[in-house]
């Protein structure tokens, strides 16, 4: 093989800046990888490229060097995926509300993303790879400790309410009544069936697509929800819609109504 001389190296030096904007590194991708071949790939078309223009041959000499570009880019892949799925990631946890129910974890996890943006700008794909597992296990954490929080506010604003339920109830006036959340916080491996299903939402699996209607600004897919979503809970319906809605969801007998079941008083 022949040996680069000075004046290829600043022209590969050259066409990784011109490619992608910033300084084209050696290591960023293992030895045998795709990324390794791409670049591998790219620095050969350059030579290409060099040899075509001290030949004369202007017009090959281009498109050797735009090939080359685009071998360049093929090496930063793997990193392009890591910074774009850590961009949702942190769009998520915005949406979610992390930065005010876990403001000291999410502020790290905007920082690792920082840090990921100075790694992908400079091509180094492994420290972009440990730092995209430190966001990862960061991001679940804010996850989870804003779903709890959230959770615990919600609890603690239905407090009152529930006392005042309690003393009526202690005194015998059964059923006059009755309180029920309007705002569930999805929590892992819950699914609308299983949120209908809960004794505190309306106690029939058979009802998810009133919750389902009722969310469709943030509900897509009913077979898709996420952790941390606020789920408003229709408590004003028909006994029509019930049965319609346990129609939808495929129950046996919709018009035959559990008697543990939510119906809503007043509502004929």
């Amino acid at each position: 093989m022949k040996r680069i001389s000075p004046i290829i190296l600043l022209i590969i030096l050259f066409m990784g800046s011109a490619c992608s904007g910033t300084q084209v590194r050696g290591d960023s991708a293992s030895k045998g990888s795709p990324q390794a071949d791409s670049f591998e790939k790219g620095i050969e078309l350059v030579r290409q490229g060099v040899d075509a223009r001290d030949s004369g041959d202007e017009g090959e000499a281009r498109q050797a060097f735009a090939k080359a570009c685009r071998y360049f880019d093929e090496a930063d892949d793997e990193s392009r995926m890591l910074m774009d799925n850590a961009t949702a990631q942190l769009k998520k946890i915005i949406t979610l509300s992390g930065f005010e129910y876990a403001p000291k974890k999410s502020f790290e996890v905007l920082v690792l993303y920082l840090e990921m943006q100075n790694a992908y700008m400079d091509h180094d794909a492994p420290t972009m790879r440990r730092l995209d597992e430190q966001f990862s296990a960061a991001q679940q954490e804010v996850l989870q400790t804003t779903v709890l929080e959230k959770q615990k506010r919600l609890e603690e604003l239905g407090q009152e309410v529930t006392q005042k339920s309690d003393e009526i109830q202690k005194q015998a006036q059964e059923n006059i009544f009755e309180v029920y959340p309007t705002i569930y916080v999805v929590r892992k491996g819950d699914t609308l069936p299983s949120i209908a299903a809960r004794h505190e939402i309306y106690n029939d699996s058979f009802m998810w697509p009133l919750v389902y209607k009722a969310n469709r600004d943030q509900i897509k897919d009913p077979k898709s929800i996420y952790v941390g979503q606020d789920l408003k809970i229709p408590r004003e319906m028909t006994m029509e819609e019930i049965i319609e809605a346990r129609r939808e969801a495929g129950a046996p007998e919709p018009e035959k109504i559990p008697k543990d079941a939510y119906i809503p008083r007043r509502k004929k």
